[in-house]
């Protein structure tokens, strides 16, 4: 990861790996739809109202800020995206009624060799603030590493889509869910892995609200 001169007005952006692979083959597939703005990096509470020049100089610092280059894995930036609320908003949408706040599941290995997962559903998700218009909306729920949890809609087959991506630097394996309810179970991964730890991110698909739930998977190989 790098930073971007910002001396000057500039755009970067980056393909993800699926965008890459259509751009290669050269179709009509590699049509881009959609974008994501974010100000992870940025501090607001650098803006600064006692500046001694006024008020053409309250944002000096953060103009200033250094910006991070484009990637495409979301557990590095842009876990917070920008959004457009309707006019007159008093209140951002926030997800609300996630139970539980995190999730802890086993994965067992008993004395003659048979294998124990452990399943947690997660249902009753619902959208609040902006005069509750977003209350029926549909989830995303991106598991950052699906290596050691699988995440499926609840009831099983009712998700409007679902596709996975890879991460090849880090050997993550993403796996993403549209739904109003998931169920996450615990999988195997090599022999003793201990304790490993992953991030559930829930993203409105109307409103833009997110939140991050973290994962442990803790295996338990009693043979």
């Amino acid at each position: 990861m790098g930073f971007i001169n910002n001396t000057s007005y500039i755009l970067n952006a980056v393909l993800t790996k699926k965008g890459r692979e259509y751009l290669a083959k050269n179709d009509a597939r590699f049509n881009i739809t959609k974008f994501a703005l974010a100000d992870d990096e940025v501090d607001y509470t650098l803006w600064d109202t006692a500046h001694p020049l006024g008020t053409n100089y309250y944002g000096a610092v953060l103009e200033s800020m250094p910006l991070v280059e484009p990637v495409v894995d979301p557990e590095v930036v842009m876990k917070y995206k920008l959004i457009t609320a309707p006019v007159g908003s008093k209140a951002l949408p926030v997800i609300k009624n996630v139970t539980p706040l995190s999730v802890e599941l086993l994965y067992t290995i008993d004395a003659e060799g048979n294998s124990h997962p452990e399943d947690q559903d997660m249902t009753g998700i619902v959208t609040g603030g902006l005069q509750n218009v977003y209350l029926d909306e549909n989830y995303k729920f991106l598991i950052l590493n699906s290596n050691i949890a699988n995440i499926t809609a609840i009831p099983p087959g009712d998700e409007v889509s679902s596709s996975e991506g890879s991460y090849v630097e880090t050997g993550r394996i993403t796996k993403q869910v549209i739904s109003r309810e998931v169920k996450l179970t615990s999988k195997p991964i090599g022999p003793n892995p201990g304790i490993l730890k992953t991030s559930l991110i829930i993203t409105g698909q109307n409103s833009g609200a997110i939140f991050v739930v973290p994962i442990t998977v803790t295996y338990v190989d009693e043979r």
